[in-house]
């Protein structure tokens, strides 16, 4: 085999691996939360992380004993909310208190997919439909 065959092969090899680790990465939102378990949580916004690929909400709920839960709530990118004016800079507020209807994690950990929010103004902010196709409900 020559050298340049080898190059080729060994850059085809890397590009290879290069395509298929993001796309094996990705998920369907739907195999990691069921859209059948939707619950509503209350709590104090601790952090928003306004990142790729997924935006995440960090709320502090209360429990009914007293204790107390972080849930990490995670919607579409930020370039998606971004599209219909809503920025988590200006809009969600932390140490506020918020209502978040959420589908549950299928593994039972503290985490959802973002339905709803209720701010603390009273208006709901309806971010998902459970249509995969309209991660917005646009």
């Amino acid at each position: 085999m020559s050298m340049l065959t080898r190059g080729c092969a060994a850059l085809a090899f890397v590009a290879a691996l290069a395509v298929g680790v993001p796309s094996y990465a990705h998920h369907a939102t739907q195999a990691e939360f069921d859209q059948n378990k939707v619950v509503t949580i209350k709590g104090t916004m601790t952090r928003v992380m306004w990142v790729n690929p997924h935006v995440n909400w960090h709320m502090e709920v209360t429990n009914a004993d007293g204790t107390k839960t972080d849930w990490t709530i995670v919607g579409a990118g930020p370039g998606a909310f971004r599209a219909i004016g809503l920025s988590g800079r200006d809009f969600f507020k932390l140490g506020e208190s918020y209502e978040a209807s959420i589908a549950l994690a299928r593994n039972g950990s503290s985490r959802g997919h973002i339905m709803s929010f209720l701010t603390p103004d009273g208006k709901t902010l309806k971010i998902w439909t459970g249509n995969g196709d309209d991660p917005l409900g646009r």
